[in-house]
């Protein structure tokens, strides 16, 4: 009997698969650690390692197999597994859109018929096409499809078809077919697509709608529909087989008949209704993020099995929006480490929108073009720089080795000599210390915070002066020396320190060689050749210029440097 490699001590960095080229483990998507983003020659790909006490190996390969042959511009790439007598995993393209539960915060109470259709259309082909030819997706949820320009891509297509068994531990639990809790689960055709009206429906009203989960509690009328087809689509979404659609593509163009009807109506006889309100939801994702942010929005209710419950009238207790938690929620955090120790102090950034780039002219082709960027989501974003007391506490934890500090100190010095893989190590260990999911900042969210609002290269104005940086003629006592002791120059306008120099700060994303085809929404920005990290925010090495806001530049994720450090971002979730 084979004996496989544990999943649970994979660890991120760990070099998986062959000896020459291998698969550089970046971080985890899964809280049991069998899937994960890995990098080789410079592409990223996700990686789903084979678990044998969750099903048969051979089942596992057989599908892995069949799925590399299935190719569809709505579905990610699949690969030829990669098997050994020490390692099982598949492998899967990486999608770089935003996931369907980020992307649907952005309306609370439901988005319009036109944003619907676009991101369901091509779902509602792709399944309906490979359901032909016998292929079954199985876990359609808020985190299996994503949004690229707009347009839903699926991913993950067949990942769990060899599973003993389906449990809210590997998806939403609000999605979860009934006949997946039988004794002996059957996945088919069916269970796509009462999962897919579950997906439409949440886009549709809310997703919100989905923590109550029963068909009688949607509201009896949604403004966009009429009610007959409002009627036909609650009736498709009842848990009972005979009730579920048998072709999504028909589902859609019921939908877009009601989208034509209403533009002749408004062109006929009114003005259009005014636009529904769009407020951020407390949950953010990018491609990068990990399944702890789903794990955090699953329930364990379940859907109810009276096949035809009457609509229940809706009542008019106050629900708290997305807005109104994100506001409750304290300003400063300082989150307790089950080691008994403290996360790093963080600060609330509410939602926003800025001129991302170059906006003074002067500086690289890199930062080109301008662009605007939103922000829908409110997140936490460190104070300071992760310091050596912060990161040494993990090393002991993990038994990693403890970085150089080159002999300035350590304690309240941010940490130094650290690669971009040690960062999203430390990120990952403290997301499992606290409960909540901790990461490297996005570009986006990084750029942001720098700026706090200002137009100028540094936060407080065109030109360094002393007591705000600490770079090469900055005017500080540690210039061209040393690190500084984090927070000694003065904080900007959002309570955040150290954003022009002291360290060089590893972000999330990809490096670009400039913002043609950015998100312009927040997102991590990943490509199909990741040949480098990005590093912001020069350094006291550094002269001034390299600390702008905008300044962004590469760096071998493997590297180390000792003016090179990070901070982390916490997700805003109440």
């Amino acid at each position: 009997m084979n004996q496989y490699y544990d999943v649970t001590k994979l660890s991120i960095g760990q070099q998986v698969g062959v000896e020459v080229d291998p698969y550089v483990l970046n971080y985890p998507l899964s809280d049991d650690k069998s899937v994960w983003v890995a990098d080789q020659g410079g592409q990223s790909f996700v990686l789903r390692f084979f678990r044998s006490d969750r099903g048969d190996v051979n089942q596992f390969l057989s599908i892995a197999r069949r799925h590399a042959k299935l190719k569809h511009p709505s579905i990610t790439r699949s690969y030829p597994p990669f098997y050994s007598n020490f390692w099982v995993f598949s492998i899967y393209s990486l999608c770089g859109g935003e996931r369907l539960f980020s992307y649907l915060g952005k309306y609370p109470d439901g988005a319009s018929l036109n944003v619907v259709l676009s991101i369901f259309d091509p779902i509602a082909k792709a399944l309906d096409q490979v359901h032909q030819h016998g292929y079954i997706h199985g876990h359609l949820d808020l985190s299996s499809v994503h949004i690229v320009n707009g347009a839903g891509v699926l991913t993950g297509f067949g990942t769990h078809s060899w599973l003993d068994k389906i449990t809210d531990q590997d998806m939403d639990g609000r999605f979860i077919p009934p006949e997946y809790h039988k004794r002996r689960p059957t996945m088919s055709i069916a269970s796509d697509n009462y999962m897919f009206m579950r997906l439409l429906i949440a886009a549709l009203v809310g997703e919100s709608w989905l923590d109550n989960g029963k068909v009688e509690k949607l509201p009896h009328h949604v403004e966009e529909l009429d009610q007959d087809t409002w009627k036909k689509i609650k009736n498709w979404a009842r848990p009972a087989e005979r009730h579920r659609p048998k072709s999504l593509v028909e589902v859609m163009r019921l939908l877009r008949a009601n989208l034509f009807v209403n533009s002749a109506k408004a062109n006929v006889e009114a003005p259009p209704p005014a636009p529904k309100a769009s407020r951020p939801t407390s949950h953010y994702v990018g491609a990068g993020a990990g399944v702890l942010a789903a794990a955090a929005i699953a329930a364990t209710l379940l859907w109810p099995t009276a096949d035809d419950a009457p609509d229940e009238p809706t009542n008019n207790t106050p629900v708290a929006t997305a807005e109104s938690r994100f506001d409750a929620l304290p300003q400063v955090l300082e989150e307790p480490l089950k080691d008994g120790g403290k996360a790093p102090k963080v600060e609330k950034i509410a939602p926003a929108k800025f001129q991302m780039g170059d906006i003074n002219g002067s500086g690289d082709s890199n930062e080109s073009p301008v662009h605007e960027v939103d922000i829908p989501t409110g997140f936490y974003f460190s104070k300071t720089e992760v310091t050596f007391a912060q990161y040494d506490r993990f090393a002991r934890a993990s038994g990693r080795a403890m970085p150089p500090d080159n002999g300035w100190g350590r304690d309240n010095r941010p940490v130094i000599n650290i690669s971009w893989y040690d960062a999203k190590a430390y990120t990952a260990w403290l997301s499992d210390q606290t409960g909540a999911e901790y990461r490297l900042p996005t570009e986006i969210e990084w750029e942001y915070s720098a700026r706090a609002g200002s137009g100028t290269a540094y936060w407080y104005g065109n030109e360094v002066k002393p007591g705000y940086s600490v770079c090469d003629s900055c005017g500080s006592q540690w210039d061209g020396v040393s690190t500084a002791p984090v927070a000694s120059q003065a904080s900007n306008p959002l309570g955040i320190f150290d954003m022009h120099g002291n360290v060089a700060e590893w972000v999330e994303d990809c490096y670009h060689e400039n913002y043609q085809g950015a998100p312009n929404t927040n997102q991590v920005w990943l490509s199909d050749q990741c040949n480098g990290r990005v590093l912001r925010g020069g350094s006291w090495f550094d002269v001034p210029t390299v600390g702008r806001s905008a300044t962004r530049y590469r760096a071998d994720p493997n590297l180390r440097a000792s003016n090179w450090g990070f901070r982390v971002v916490r997700l805003a979730s109440p």
